[in-house]
């Protein structure tokens, strides 16, 4: 399957780059890095489903 580009604001940018921090950082808890990877996840699709079209 190939990967597909979704577009997202500038402000949904700056959380995704955030939380991606988040969920790298091996110092920090499992349970905060899965947190972050779900927020993560959950912006995307809501992009995903929003009525932005595909980049």
């Amino acid at each position: 399957m190939g990967k597909i580009t979704v577009k997202v604001t500038p402000q949904e940018m700056e959380e995704l780059k955030k939380l991606a921090e988040i969920v790298k950082n091996a110092k920090l808890p499992m349970s905060e890095r899965r947190i972050a990877k779900s927020q993560y996840e959950s912006i995307i699709n809501y992009a995903k489903n929003c009525n932005r079209g595909f980049a």
